[in-house]
C-alpha cells in the first residue's frame, strides 16, 4: 500500500518523505494508536520540530483528535470517512477547517 501511495504521489510531482504506522491493536493501550498523539510526536522528534500549528490532515475524528492532542492544527477532508467525521465535529474540534479533498486542503495551505 505504501509503495503504491508513493508511486501515485510521485506521478503527480509530489514526494512522501516518511510514513509511520502503529502496529498495535485497539486494546493494547499504546501511545501511538490514534486518537493518541504518539505517531505525531515520533514525527516531531524525527524532524526536530514543534507541532504547534502544524496542519495535520485526516478524514476521521481520531485523526483530528490526535492532531489536537499534539498541539497541531487539525484539518478534515471529506473523502473517505470525512463526511461522517464532519457531522460529529464539536467541542475542541468544532472550528476544524474542512475541505472537499486532499488537493483542496493542500491548495489552501499553500496560499498561506
Amino acid at each position: 500500500m505504501h509503495r503504491k501511495l508513493r508511486k501515485l504521489v510521485s506521478a503527480e510531482g509530489g514526494h512522501i518523505d516518511r510514513i509511520v504506522v502503529c502496529p498495535h491493536g485497539p486494546g493494547d493501550g499504546c501511545e501511538c494508536r490514534k486518537p493518541a498523539p504518539g505517531l505525531l510526536y515520533r514525527l516531531a522528534r524525527h524532524y526536530r520540530s514543534d507541532l504547534a500549528g502544524v496542519p495535520v490532515i485526516g478524514d476521521s475524528l481520531r485523526d483530528l483528535q490526535a492532531a489536537a492532542r499534539a498541539g497541531a492544527r487539525p484539518v478534515l477532508v471529506r473523502t473517505g470517512n470525512g463526511r461522517a467525521a464532519e457531522r460529529a465535529l464539536d467541542g475542541e474540534l468544532a472550528a476544524t477547517e474542512v475541505f472537499d479533498d486532499l488537493a483542496a486542503a493542500a491548495a489552501a495551505l499553500l496560499l498561506e
